[in-house]
């Protein structure tokens, strides 16, 4: 009847303690991903420049960011959510535009 106590014990104990493991292990998950989205978007830049100067069309340079950093990630064995980087893309083009965007003039009446 005493192991009975102990077994219960020990059940009881890992039922709450299971949850607790999940959680830290998707605590160092996303911890791991934020520390290494600076350096995902520095890999992102560099390769919208190189596409910059290897492709015309605007589509064309994405998709083939995009192409790189899959294959980049998939060779270091990381998890990229391939949405978050194309909305990395666009939001970067869309802050390029705005900051290289050509100052107006304004035109003096005399």
């Amino acid at each position: 009847m005493e192991y009975m106590q102990y077994v219960v014990s020990i059940l009881a104990g890992l039922a709450a303690v299971i949850p607790l493991v999940i959680k830290l292990i998707e605590y160092v998950q996303k911890a791991t991903k934020e520390k290494n989205w600076n350096k995902l978007v520095a890999l992102v830049i560099d390769l919208m420049q190189t596409a910059e100067s290897k492709l015309e069309k605007g589509a064309d340079k994405k998709e083939w960011v995009l192409a790189m950093v899959k294959s980049s990630a998939d060779t270091i064995n990381y998890d990229v959510n391939m949405d978050e980087v194309g909305a990395l893309i666009d939001s970067l083009c869309d802050m390029s535009k705005v900051i290289n965007a050509p100052k107006q003039t304004e035109i003096k009446t005399k």
